[in-house]
């Protein structure tokens, strides 16, 4: 291994090793204060106060241990009493708090759904009356509003009847015209129905089927009946009026058809 000595980075041996030691400078490592003036730790503590050394001649503190009272037994024994007064006095106080705050809490919550009990059945019992008069209200509106209604199926059906008035007549008028024979089947029924001891009979026609019931019956056979046959002009052809001096006959078609329409409206639920 080398014992080459260096000196500023050269190689120094021998004599010149030698002068150097005896030259070598001690450096001066004597603290100066000053040297740190205006610096400091990362902290921010001064370094100076940090490198300065203490004060030989400043007092030391006090290590004396400080002296404890002596206790007597009474004083021990009432210290001990104050302590478990003080506790159970802490304990009563906090289980009244604690108490109280879990009272007020549950009986918020009881409070609470009682109330909304009654307040529903109050609730419930005020709106009842109004309510009902709003329904009352209610459906006499939707009476106001099906009344046209009712009136309009009435007329309706009104009308249809007398329509169906009207086309039965026009179609029996029409079948008079062309079948003679309806007006000796009117007089027939209207003859049926009177009673047997009536005598004189007067029968009313139009004057055509006057004619036609001349010819039909014979002079004769009108007089063995006593059948007096008088024109009525005001009659409908087809139309016939029997009378006597006890009863008398409407057999004109007028109410030949509305008999035959009411039974027929009738037993449809109708009526005319």
């Amino acid at each position: 291994m080398s014992n080459t000595k260096f000196y500023k980075g050269r190689p120094v041996e021998g004599e010149a090793l030698d002068e150097l030691l005896k030259n070598w400078p001690i450096p001066d490592v004597t603290e100066d204060p000053r040297k740190y003036s205006g610096r400091s730790t990362a902290f921010g503590k001064p370094l100076e106060q940090l490198y300065q050394k203490p004060d030989k001649n400043a007092e030391e503190p006090d290590t004396e241990e400080p002296e404890f009272p002596t206790l007597t037994l009474e004083e021990l024994e009432q210290i001990r009493q104050d302590a478990y007064d003080e506790g159970i006095k802490q304990g009563h106080e906090q289980g009244y708090i604690d108490g109280f705050d879990k009272g007020v809490t549950e009986g918020k919550e009881a409070g609470y759904k009682e109330g909304v009990e009654i307040g529903k059945q109050q609730g419930h019992d005020d709106a009842k009356p109004l309510i009902e008069e709003k329904l009352q209200t209610l459906t006499l509106i939707i009476n106001e509003l099906h009344e046209p209604l009712r009136l309009v199926d009435e007329r309706c059906e009104k009308q249809l009847v007398e329509l169906a008035n009207l086309l039965a007549q026009a179609v029996i008028f029409r079948e008079v015209e062309l079948d003679p024979n309806i007006v000796l089947l009117a007089l027939k029924k209207a003859m049926d129905a009177l009673p047997i001891s009536e005598h004189t009979v007067k029968i009313h026609l139009h004057p055509d089927d006057l004619e036609l019931v001349k010819e039909a019956y014979g002079e004769e056979q009108l007089a063995q009946q006593h059948w007096h046959l008088l024109p009525e002009p005001t009659l409908h052809r087809g139309d016939v009026e029997v009378k006597t001096s006890q009863s008398s006959i409407d057999m004109t078609l007028k109410t030949r058809i509305k008999e035959i329409l009411d039974d027929f409206l009738h037993g449809s639920g109708i009526q005319s």
